[in-house]
């Protein structure tokens, strides 16, 4: 899976820009606050639809403009399609091959971004909606059906919690209920399978990437292989908390208010965790993430590393630079220094310095000066 080209139109602070990426790795230096990590965000709004940084339409914008475009040419299997994302204050408007997008799952197969970027790494310590969402973009990128239960869930649970709030009478919650039951059940039982692939992977990957002797854990209390055990437990819940729910008018339980616990060593690293140990979780879980994308679609996704260089110490770097050479996939790095990535053997790709939303092709064998 690879990206052949990329161009964008008044996107945040770049007012146009076209760029044939290397199939290997591409590098872009800079200053702070030139653009690097727009262009990262960009190419992950292209494969994904979301951002991994903003909800809000209006900040991809230029300033002073009413709309921006990412465009690019996907090349997955030998096949290539045009897809392109259209951002208006409004919303997004997604089309692949000149047509509009109805269903998103075919879009989203052309490109799998997986983005190391350093905001992830205060997921670990941060609020459950944070390690939520990003195993949830993980599981949508390998089970085709999790994103349409997921947004199934979402207006259910708005539903529901509509009726509690205007405190209308059992009769009308219940199909509501059994509906969420349901919906929530298949999510919490895609969560399950993934993560029993999943965690074997983060272990391996913590070891040999990160060069680290704890033992890791990802821990999710609602992991069962059986969806009627699933939705038992729902119901369950749903009928402890029925009173409380009416108190408060909302739902209490459910797969959106899941927590996962990050373990090393048996203890949770949003507890006990340096702040390396949170780094080198994450990496680990990005690079297991990669391994199972490439073990499921038969090839390796994009890989996006925002300010690798300056999250990881020497050490981690010559690991993690270790495991990119072996993989062979497309890579988009952000970086302030492009020494240490030639240190470490990345010698063969495309480098580009990025001065105020403008990028200028070189060699990558140039330092960024």
């Amino acid at each position: 899976m690879q990206l052949a080209q990329l161009k964008l139109g008044d996107f945040r602070n770049i007012e146009t820009a076209e760029i044939r990426p290397h199939h290997y790795f591409n590098i872009f230096c800079g200053a702070n606050a030139q653009g690097k990590t727009n262009l990262l965000e960009s190419l992950y709004i292209l494969g994904s639809l979301k951002s991994f940084r903003s909800s809000r339409n209006e900040e991809l914008i230029r300033h002073g403009h009413e709309r921006s475009s990412i465009k690019g040419i996907a090349r997955q299997n030998r096949v290539e399609h045009e897809i392109r994302v259209d951002i208006s204050f409004e919303g997004k408007q997604a089309k692949l091959d000149g047509k509009l997008v109805k269903q998103p799952e075919t879009y989203l197969n052309c490109l799998r971004p997986v983005v190391f970027a350093p905001e992830e790494v205060s997921l670990t310590k941060g609020p459950p909606a944070g390690r939520r969402k990003m195993l949830d973009r993980a599981v949508f990128q390998t089970e085709t059906n999790f994103l349409e239960d997921a947004r199934k869930y979402d207006r259910q649970l708005r539903q529901r919690n509509r009726l509690l709030k205007l405190g209308r009478n059992e009769r009308e919650i219940e199909p509501w209920s059994e509906e969420l039951i349901r919906t929530g059940a298949r999510i919490r039982y895609a969560r399950s399978q993934y993560l029993q692939r999943l965690v074997p992977r983060i272990a391996e990957c913590y070891r040999e990437i990160c060069g680290e002797t704890e033992r890791v854990e990802l821990f999710y209390k609602e992991q069962k292989n059986d969806i009627q055990q699933l939705e038992k437990s729902i119901r369950q819940d749903f009928d402890r908390q029925r009173d409380q729910e009416k108190k408060y008018g909302m739902t209490l339980s459910g797969p959106h208010r899941d927590d996962f616990d990050f373990l090393i060593d048996g203890r949770p690293l949003k507890s006990f965790g340096s702040q390396g140990q949170q780094r080198s979780f994450v990496l680990a879980f990005k690079a297991a993430q990669t391994l199972d994308l490439q073990h499921v679609h038969g090839e390796p996704p994009l890989l996006l590393l925002d300010d690798l260089t300056g999250e990881l110490d020497q050490q981690r770097q010559e690991l993690f630079y270790r495991f990119l050479l072996s993989m062979q996939t497309q890579v988009f790095i952000t970086t302030t220094d492009v020494r240490p990535l030639l240190d470490g053997g990345i010698n063969d790709g495309y480098f580009f310095r990025v001065e105020n939303g403008s990028f200028h092709a070189d060699s990558i064998s140039k330092r960024c000066e």
